[in-house]
């Protein structure tokens, strides 16, 4: 049965896109108009950004070489002299006429110097004071520190922690007609200790703020604001004006402004919305601002609409084509893919080339072969793996050689040695029928390090009889730990023969077999078996752990190192394994690396 058209991946792609356009066609218009609109305003708050960074940088520029100004008079050697020694001194001339120098030239060379319009330094009892001041300004014979100190703001000021200009614009005290200044008084403490030994004044000529601005609103025609402390002037047309200070407004998105401690509000005045765009001068307390203009962005709004809705028309009609052409192209490239997978899922691993295009299907397609491919060569590895793991577990049932009637044979040798007091004989007996007994007990089970040295110990006890205790065997253990970790039954046993009958016997002397326990930097368990026998070349090392070469002992023939290495890699993973470092006539090691994993079975003894 057909399904409903809608229910198809075509029908659901017709529908989609249909609404989407559907939804592109009302929305377009309104969204359009919204971003337009928003784009000239986050133009215009830009434009006024930027015009003010411009004037503040100027105005910045001369704060900063005043206040560098300010800091020098407080701290220059020369001045500290001068306020510090007295007419008594007999270098007080000396000290005065350098001081003087050296302000006259600070004073000219500061590049705000225009915007200066006196500067005075004095000490705390007002009996002496250096004074410079512009061209405009005069000269005060009588005593400044009086004047100073008489200032109803001088305390706050004075007590200040830094430079504020919170106080706002003030009149000039030492003139005959008053004109605005800002004052900059700080303390001048000694070299010595933070005691105040005079005062610092500077007048700021309040024109060094307005010049900027009044040169800006009278080339753009626009009003700026300037606000110092407390007070707001307006701008515009060269004239200052002294204004009520804006009340805060809804803050706006900063957007991509210049500077990230510009601050942009939309504040309702008189009924009407205007946007400001406001950046912080040097000075604490002081900033300048100016409204943006964005009453022309509905010009022009008939034609903008018009192009909407030629462009509406258009991605209707391309809309309709792209659902003819994709849903020739999607349709039936999909259904060819879920048939290849309906035959992966079925058994089927054969490549279907003509599900291969040259475009992202395609490259699905290319995939899914890949992985038929792949499913294919991993069944047959895990057979393969299977299969060789069942060899190994067969090549170790070779070597079981009847352990329950040799157990009970040896038990009876045993009780006949004891009786004629051939302790040798009882303990070879002891050892070769516990050996037995755990050949017995399995062929591939995972024991403890500890359990797997117990069988070890059995099997070298009846070595050290063979040779006359000319053979020694010593364990190393750094951490008794270790000896809860896994490892597989019927490890240790071979290496140790191989040392045994390849390494020492062929030397023809004693020899020494040190067996090294310990966790590498990997946390990998690490078991190092090193004899001082014969050793082995490079092509000696291969056939060993290619299992090339065959042991010498009847006990475990076919338990060889390549199979110790195999079967260690099959049950804990191709990282682990054996390897094997040696010189020829020196030494021979075998280094078992195993994970660390505690053993979760109970120890079989």
């Amino acid at each position: 049965m057909k399904k409903r058209i809608f229910k198809t991946l075509k029908g659901k792609f017709f529908l989609i896109t249909i609404t989407l356009m559907l939804t592109f066609g009302i929305g377009a218009a309104t969204l359009s108009y919204i971003m337009f609109s928003d784009n000239l305003r986050s133009n215009s708050i830009h434009a006024a950004e930027t015009n003010l960074q411009f004037m503040r940088n100027e105005i910045n520029g001369n704060l900063e070489s005043i206040l560098e100004l300010s800091q020098w008079s407080r701290t220059n050697t020369e001045i500290v002299n001068y306020i510090s020694s007295g007419a008594e001194s007999s270098n007080y001339a000396a000290v005065t006429r350098q001081a003087t120098e050296r302000l006259t030239e600070e004073y000219i060379s500061n590049s705000a110097y225009q915007y200066i319009s006196r500067i005075i330094i004095t000490n705390s009892e007002g009996s002496k004071f250096l004074q410079k001041f512009s061209s405009s300004s005069y000269s005060v014979d009588r005593n400044v520190i009086d004047i100073i100190k008489s200032l109803p703001y001088f305390d706050e000021v004075m007590g200040a922690s830094g430079y504020t200009f919170s106080i706002g614009v003030q009149k000039d005290p030492f003139a005959r007609r008053p004109e605005e200044m800002i004052p900059l008084i700080r303390p001048i403490e000694s070299l010595y200790s933070s005691d105040t030994i005079g005062i610092s004044y500077i007048q700021i000529s309040f024109s060094m703020f307005t010049d900027p601005l009044m040169t800006y609103s009278h080339q753009q025609d626009t009003p700026v604001y300037l606000t110092i402390g407390a007070e707001s002037y307006r701008i515009e047309n060269g004239d200052v004006t002294s204004v009520k200070q804006r009340e805060d407004g809804k803050n706006l998105s900063k957007g991509d402004l210049v500077s990230a401690d510009t601050l942009v509000q939309e504040i309702n005045s008189d009924g009407k919305s205007v946007i400001y765009v406001t950046t912080p001068l040097r000075a604490e307390g002081c900033y300048i601002s100016m409204p943006v203009d964005t009453a022309s962005q509905g010009n022009s709004s008939v034609g903008y609409f018009s192009i909407l809705l030629v462009i509406l028309i258009f991605i209707t009609v391309i809309g309709l084509l792209l659902i003819r052409l994709l849903s020739h192209n999607v349709t039936r490239p999909v259904a060819m893919i879920k048939r290849q997978i309906d035959s992966i899922a079925q058994g089927d691993f054969s490549q279907d080339p003509s599900i291969e295009w040259d475009n992202e299907l395609g490259e699905i397609g290319r995939n899914i072969n890949r992985l038929a491919t792949d499913i294919s060569d991993l069944i047959e590895q895990r057979v393969e793996d299977e299969k060789q793991k069942k060899d190994l577990e067969y090549q170790v049932l070779q070597s079981q050689i009847n352990p329950h009637f040799l157990y009970n044979t040896l038990n009876s040798i045993k009780w006949m040695a004891t009786a004629q007091h051939a302790d040798g004989i009882a303990e070879m007996a002891t050892a070769l029928a516990h050996l037995m007994k755990s050949i017995a007990k399995g062929t591939t089970t995972i024991v403890s390090i500890k359990n797997e040295i117990q069988l070890l110990d059995d099997y070298f006890t009846i070595q050290k009889y063979r040779y006359g205790g000319a053979i020694r065997m010593e364990y190393q253990i750094d951490d008794s730990a270790l000896l809860e970790n896994q490892i597989l039954r019927f490890t240790l046993q071979p290496i140790v023969e191989n040392a045994i009958f390849h390494g020492i016997e062929p030397k023809g002397q004693s020899g020494q077999i040190d067996i090294h326990i310990w966790q590498n930097e990997e946390r990998d368990v690490q078991i190092d078996i090193t004899d001082n026998g014969v050793g082995m070349d490079e092509d000696t090392i291969r056939s060993v752990l290619s299992g090339e070469t065959s042991s010498r002992s009847s006990f475990f023939r076919q338990i060889g190192i390549g199979s110790v290495d195999r079967r260690i890699r099959h049950t804990f993973g191709e990282k682990y394994g054996l390897h094997i470092k040696s010189e020829p006539g020196k030494y021979t090691c075998m280094t078992i690396l195993l994970p660390e994993r505690k053993i979760d079975l109970p120890d079989i003894h």
